[in-house]
């Protein structure tokens, strides 16, 4: 059987990642849509928008321009924690 690759949340129970640098993931993608995969601490990346484009709720809410600020950065973390990272 193949190895399951981990999302960012299992890595985050596994102390790997922190809540802080989810929480700084989410912050760089509101700054700048366009920017760089976030590098987390352990040398895990990721990439935020792709992460959004897996997500269906997330990449609708945040297509609407309605959606609020909150909302959106609830919906970025969330597909941040759902996200897949890679190594290096």
């Amino acid at each position: 059987m193949a190895k399951e690759i981990p999302s960012v949340g299992d890595l985050r129970r596994k102390s790997e990642i922190t809540d802080t640098e989810i929480a700084a993931a989410t912050v760089a993608y509101l700054k700048d849509e366009n920017a760089e995969p976030f590098v987390f601490e352990s040398g895990h990346r990721v990439d935020v928008a792709k992460a959004i484009e897996m997500h269906p709720q997330a990449k609708k809410l945040l297509a609407d321009e309605a959606t609020t600020p909150g909302l959106r950065r609830t919906m970025v973390m969330t597909a941040v924690i759902m996200g897949f990272p890679v190594q290096g």
